[in-house]
């Protein structure tokens, strides 16, 4: 069944926006780094605070508009902070449960996140990670701010650097075509004994014919 994404009377699909925001951005994940607080993260004891700001995880944008407290448990553990996406949850017109922060963790090691192809399958979950620490019963130890940025100033910086290299390179190549010398620098020179083969070679290539 074939169906229309920003056609009239349509509907545009949430994962195939998600596709283009994140085919756009290259499968880069991160935090708006110039809305509200940028949510940064500071923790106190075993007090884990996470302030308003924006973040775009696989072409899926989460608003923290308010700001989050999280209470870490006090074993001794490795543990990362993490924002997860589950798309198999199914939200309602009162709920949103397909986002919520977790706190992952392992007695030897940091955990290993689950990063499922949410984008591809529109399924599964996808766990982005905020910060890592240790826990104990002193609180959180050993913190890192695992936060990544997404600057979309730059990011046209960088489409706009590549078009003009891609615009240079063009350009050469025209004025090469211009004065004759591209057409000997892209051929090749076949040699052929009595009778030239045109099973041979590619378009442009100069034959040359001797004979005994």
């Amino acid at each position: 069944m074939l169906k229309g994404h920003v056609f009239s009377e349509q509907i545009f699909g949430n994962q195939i926006f998600a596709l283009f925001i994140n085919t756009f951005l290259h499968g880069r994940n991160g935090v708006s780094n110039n809305y509200k607080e940028g949510m940064v993260i500071t923790t106190t004891g075993s007090n884990i605070h996470i302030a308003s700001g924006a973040i775009c995880i696989q072409g899926r944008f989460l608003e923290e508009d308010s700001g989050r407290d999280i209470v870490a448990d006090t074993d001794n553990q490795y543990c990362s902070l993490v924002l997860e996406i589950n798309l198999d949850a199914v939200n309602t017109s009162d709920s949103f449960l397909q986002a919520d922060y977790k706190i992952i963790k392992n007695a030897s090691n940091y955990p290993t996140l689950t990063q499922n192809n949410i984008v591809k399958n529109n399924a599964g979950t996808y766990q982005y990670e905020l910060a890592r620490f240790r826990t104990s019963a002193s609180g959180i130890t050993d913190f890192q701010d695992k936060r990544t940025f997404l600057d979309f100033d730059t990011i046209w910086d960088f489409i706009e650097q590549e078009w003009n290299v891609k615009l240079s390179e063009l350009e050469e190549e025209l004025a090469a075509v211009e004065d004759g010398s591209a057409y000997f620098l892209n051929s090749r020179l076949k040699i052929f004994h009595n009778q030239a083969d045109d099973s041979q070679g590619k378009e442009g290539d100069i034959g040359l014919v001797y004979f005994d």
